[in-house]
């Protein structure tokens, strides 16, 4: 229901977990148990609990501007879009054969994954996501 918002939750560095195929029960019990706030499409799930809230919107510069009135964007960048675990900073050597050999040579600075082994860096896709919180930050 909320697959793309949690990635780009993720984008911007918040711990965000994301059940695909899974029951309400499910969900529920999760977000109880580690202390999440659910975050729904569905009005009757987000009457019926309190920890849940409603997202309003279809829209995702809408969906993301209703999460941060609430909890402020710190450390964007900071959690594989894919795995939500902390990326980690990278020595530009061991990330040679893993990237583009264009990539390598423009660019010094690289994260990666510690579970799924994905590489990252400030690419055109950063500028892109840069301009993102700065529309839901205006």
């Amino acid at each position: 229901m909320l697959g793309r918002l949690a990635k780009w939750m993720r984008l911007l560095g918040f711990d965000t977990l994301y059940y695909r195929n899974t029951n309400g029960k499910t969900i529920i019990y999760h977000s109880r148990k580690e202390g999440r706030t659910i975050l729904t499409r569905s009005k009757a799930l987000a009457e019926k609990y309190d920890d849940a809230m409603l997202i309003a919107s279809e829209h995702l510069i809408d969906q993301l501007k209703q999460i941060t009135n609430v909890v402020k964007i710190k450390s964007p960048f900071s959690r594989c879009p894919v795995c939500n675990v902390e990326t980690e900073e990278v020595e530009k050597e061991t990330v040679k054969n893993g990237v583009p050999a264009y990539i390598f040579e423009s660019h010094n600075d690289f994260k990666r994954c510690p579970e799924c082994g994905r590489i990252f860096w400030k690419g055109t896709h950063y500028k892109e996501i840069e301009k993102v919180i700065n529309e839901i930050n205006s």
